[in-house]
């Protein structure tokens, strides 16, 4: 009798695994198909993002946004704030020997807008180059100046903007940035000339 249990025992828990089994394989199955055909879909989903995210990441290169162009006007000006502290030179036209104050334009414009500038300022003021009032002035415009409101023009800067003017004083002196409103140039101040636009 015991043999009988035993063995109805032995084959119950045989057909019950086995039968675990196989419905532990049809569950699996399907899952497994399943789970590549999301697989796939997961990667076709994600490979669309992808795309879409490369499209929006070029699109505001393509919408025309764009850096504003450097003018002429803006290196001159710029190189001219570079060579502030280069000692004045009577005569002279390059870094290396120092700048007069028309020297000093005669080289900027020159090498930062390829214009050739008269060599001094009284021929500067007589150019064909468009007078400009004080009020009306741009950075790269040309200030010029007497002795303290009397006489003919002796002195030539260039202007930078917000009043002030970069300059190449007199002997002994180094490149430096003054103000219009500074009282000596105020009655120094004559006349402008713009070269360049």
């Amino acid at each position: 009798m015991r043999f009988l249990t035993l063995l109805g025992t032995t084959l119950l828990l045989t057909l019950t695994v086995t039968h675990a089994e196989a419905r532990e394989t049809k569950r699996t199955a399907p899952h497994k198909a399943t789970s590549s055909l999301s697989r796939a879909s997961h990667a076709k989903v994600v490979n669309r993002n992808n795309v879409r995210l490369h499209r929006e990441l070029k699109r505001p290169l393509q919408s025309g946004v764009h850096k504003a162009p450097v003018t002429s006007n803006s290196r001159v000006v710029a190189r001219a704030r570079q060579l502030i502290g280069v000692p004045y030179r009577h005569g002279g036209t390059t870094v290396a020997n120092g700048f007069d104050c028309s020297g000093l334009l005669v080289y900027l414009f020159s090498t930062e807008a390829g214009l050739k500038l008269p060599r001094t300022t009284s021929e500067m003021i007589v150019s064909e180059s468009k007078r400009v009032g004080r009020s009306d002035l741009k950075p790269g415009d040309a200030v010029f100046f007497n002795r303290n409101g009397r006489g003919s023009v002796s002195h030539v800067g260039l202007y930078i903007g917000n009043n002030q003017f970069i300059h190449a004083p007199s002997s002994g002196e180094r490149i430096r940035m003054d103000s219009l409103n500074n009282n000596y140039w105020e009655r120094s101040f004559t006349t402008a000339r713009r070269f360049n636009g």
